[in-house]
């Protein structure tokens, strides 16, 4: 509240009166951002599984010319599993570097199994 003096008589103006609302603007930018927050979500929900299937497919183009056409690759979100059987420890770190350098690779989880040729 502001206080006016009018000559000898006391007059009371709320305050509020002075100043235009900003209510309509705040509400304004708080819908915009509800509205990007869901165009946001729905976006990453709706292209994973496209994002999945181009990791998968640069993964085992990748494994197939070190000449492993046989390692099984799973792909979740971006987070990539290779499986299958290696000769030496040697090419399954090899294989789990190369897969690692892909575009939109986040972490390998390595499940290659050893198979030594004396253990036939």
């Amino acid at each position: 509240m502001l206080i006016n003096f009018v000559g000898q008589n006391l007059v009371l103006t709320p305050s509020h009166k002075r100043f235009k609302s900003k209510t309509p603007l705040v509400l304004l930018f708080l819908i915009s951002l509800l509205a990007l927050v869901t165009l946001v979500a729905a976006s990453s929900y709706f292209l994973r599984p496209i994002m999945e299937t181009e990791i998968k497919e640069k993964v085992v183009l990748k494994l197939e010319e070190k000449g492993h056409s046989d390692i099984k690759v799973d792909v979740s979100g971006r987070d990539v599993t290779i499986k299958g059987t290696v000769k030496s420890e040697k090419e399954s770190s090899a294989l789990e570097n190369v897969s690692s350098k892909i575009q939109g690779v986040r972490e390998i989880n390595n499940k290659l199994l050893i198979k030594n040729h004396t253990n036939d």
